[in-house]
This record gives structure tokens, sequence and C-alpha cells, in this order.
């Protein structure tokens, strides 16, 4: 019996296979990332579109519950919230089966305010598509979501005056064609402050709108945000949500798709609450 040991040569890969396979590799890798990123993206604007609906609801809950809307920050600053917020934006208001935008808690029942803090624990307030490297999305004042305040919540004052507020739940005409809340792009491009206000298109002047947002902005004009795919998530008076573009909400756009402010084509109709 031949007990020769056999020798096996084992051929391997050559430099050219290789290649070849890394290649691939590399094509399917091309291929399927952009499909996994738009994935993701869609799944971070349905997370968006159910927070500005929840949102929408609560609302609706509060104006049912008080027949007005809440103004845009209340000006009295001896003014404290059942929470122990001293001025409290509009996010305080929209806690009907949310609960509040901060996490009252570690004050114990005593009032605070922007010194003690400005960043939002509830996440029902925060996209999680807005990413910004010189603001926290969780700004109360600077984040993800802003407030039809100029028609439905303008409780800045002159001589002692509202601008326009309070505003009844039955003057609005037409609650499902009438915007509420959306992503906000503050006041500056890409993002800036105070996008907790969300302007329409036009200034409002026929309510008393004197001004297109809050002071301390760098362009004083914070609106509609199109971070999913170029549309805005925004909800509605009667608390539906929808996607929508900037055109469809009456913004006039520029070469680069830049929003600008009081351009004569621009439309309010989906944003005044009496028509």
């Amino acid at each position: 019996m031949n007990n020769k040991a056999k020798h096996i040569h084992i051929r391997g890969f050559t430099l050219i296979e290789l290649l070849v396979v890394i290649s691939i590799i590399a094509l399917l890798m091309g291929i399927l990332l952009p499909t996994l990123n738009r994935a993701r993206e869609l799944a971070r604007g349905t997370v968006c579109m159910a927070n500005v609906r929840r949102l929408g609801i609560a609302c609706f809950m509060y104006t049912s519950e008080h027949g007005e809307f809440p103004p845009m920050r209340v000006g009295d600053p001896s003014y404290v919230n059942r929470y122990g917020r001293t001025r409290p934006r509009w996010q305080w208001y929209f806690d009907h089966g949310i609960g509040p935008v901060i996490d009252p808690e570690p004050y114990r029942g005593e009032s605070f305010s922007d010194a003690d803090t400005l960043i939002m624990t509830n996440d029902y307030f925060i996209c999680p598509s807005f990413n910004h490297p010189e603001y926290d999305v969780r700004d109360i004042r600077n984040g993800s979501y802003g407030y039809n305040w100029q028609y439905l919540g303008n409780s800045r004052m002159t001589n002692n005056q509202y601008h326009n507020f309070p505003v009844s739940l039955n003057s609005v005409r037409n609650p499902s064609q009438t915007a509420l809340i959306g992503d906000s792009r503050g006041g500056d491009i890409p993002h800036g402050g105070h996008s907790y206000t969300l302007d329409p298109p036009k200034l409002a002047t026929e309510v008393g709108a004197r001004r297109h947002g809050p002071s301390r902005a760098a362009i004083e004009h914070s609106p509609a945000a199109a971070r999913h795919n170029n549309y805005t998530n925004i909800s509605f008076v009667d608390g539906h949500a929808q996607q929508m573009t900037l055109q469809e909400l009456g913004y006039v756009l520029d070469e680069d798709g830049i929003v600008i402010p009081d351009h004569p084509e621009g439309s309010n109709q989906l944003w005044r609450a009496s028509r």
C-alpha cells in the first residue's frame, strides 16, 4: 500500500480576480447606500409627521377647552403657568395629552425661566431630521417647530395693545385650511434663531403684525423649512397634518430655492384665521 503523502495544490485568487470582487462590492454599496439613506430619511419624516399631528391635536384640545388660541409668548413677566414656568412660550400650552415641553420635576414647584433652562425634554417637539451645528435641536427658541403666531397668537404689544391676541376658535372660518404648526427655518439661512415662530409668506398687516418676527433674528422672517426631501410637515387647526412644498404653502422662492419674504406674489391664503 502506497502511503506516500499527496501534495494538494490550492490555487489562490489572482490580483485581477480580487479587483473584480472589490469593484462589484463597491458598485453594490453605491447602489444600496442611497436607498438606505432615503429609507432613513423617510423614517425620520414619518416621525416628524406624527409629531406635528400630535401637536395639532394637542392645540385642538386646548382651544376646544379655552375657546381661543394660546399666545406666542406671555408678555407679563409676573405670569407663571401651572408647571412653574414664567412667561411661557406656545409650546407650554400644547401639553394636552403629551405632557409639558420641559420636565418641571427638577424645579419641584419653584418658578423657572430662560435663565434656568431652554432645553426641551419632550420628544414630540423634536424633528429627527433637524440638524445644525450652531443650534441645539432641543432649544425651545431655536429648534424644530414654529407656530403660526401672526394669525393665531401674536401676543406682542404696542402701546399696551396686543397685536393679535386672543384669537377666538370661532373666528377660524376654515380650520382644515389654516396652518398651525410646522417645520420652521428660523431667522437665517439655512437655519436661524427664533424658529419657534412660523411666519406666513407675507407680513400679516391686516391683523396688526408690524414686523416679521421677534428681535435678534438675523433675518426678521422665519418661514417654513422644507427639510423632508423638499417638503414641509405641517399641521392645521382641525388637527390633521400633511406634507407640502413651500410653494404650496404660498411662499415665493428665489433661483436658489430660498424663500423671499413679503414677495408681492406670495399668498397667506393657508395662514389666515378668517377669510
